[in-house]
């Protein structure tokens, strides 16, 4: 997140400003917020509303809804529609109170707006998928992903991390590289009927910039 920041005020020199707590014309930004459970080594992140008329947009991604204080703050902008990232249920280390905390945190986000759209770390599983489906049978609304909104099929690309790797292998040390501008994704392009044909040139191209 600091390199992230580095970076914007090395482009925007000067003219850049901090915007929590801030609003300006149609935007309004809130001030930090836990990301995810409060306290947690994790830091904060900001939350966006925009306003349009008689519709209220809120990006509140990250929040996980692990907290009550910033789903409070996140109804009392009165959004017709929320994007917010649900709870991280793929980490063992999220305990049954947490769970429950993020289960209620989310009904009541279904019960003040009209517009719920649960994305990011409750779909990083599969479990997050029934966990949506039973957050709209006990609310009795649609509660969407993000694919869902946009009228998009499911593509839960992270549950499948694994299993993608397994069909496009990269080899050892590849991050690293690409990280650095050595490697490049292209060979993972084109048909993914043919993945081992895409693996295969990826391989070759990583040999070639080493």
């Amino acid at each position: 997140m600091r390199k992230r920041w580095g970076d914007l005020v090395t482009w925007f020199g000067d003219a850049i400003r901090a915007a929590e707590g801030c609003t300006h014309g149609p935007l309004a930004f809130s001030h930090a917020v836990p990301h995810g459970t409060p306290n947690s080594a994790l830091g904060s992140v900001m939350m966006t509303r925009i306003e349009s008329g008689a519709q209220v947009f809120v990006h509140a991604s990250d929040i996980q809804l692990l907290d009550e204080t910033t789903v409070d703050s996140l109804i009392d902008w009165r959004p017709t529609t929320v994007l917010a990232g649900g709870p991280p249920l793929y980490l063992g280390r999220l305990g049954v109170a947490e769970r429950e905390r993020a289960w209620q945190n989310a009904l009541r986000l279904a019960e003040h707006v009209k517009v719920v759209i649960l994305d990011h770390h409750v779909l990083r599983d599969s479990s997050g998928e029934a966990w949506l489906k039973a957050l709209s049978e006990t609310t009795g609304k649609r509660i969407y992903c993000a694919a869902d909104f946009m009228g998009r099929p499911r593509r839960l690309l992270e549950s499948r991390r694994q299993e993608l790797y397994d069909d496009m292998p990269v080899p050892p040390g590849w991050h690293g590289r690409y990280a650095r501008g050595a490697a490049t994704i292209e060979g993972y392009f084109g048909d993914m009927g043919d993945r081992a044909q895409c693996a295969k040139r990826a391989r070759t191209d990583d040999r070639q910039t080493d």
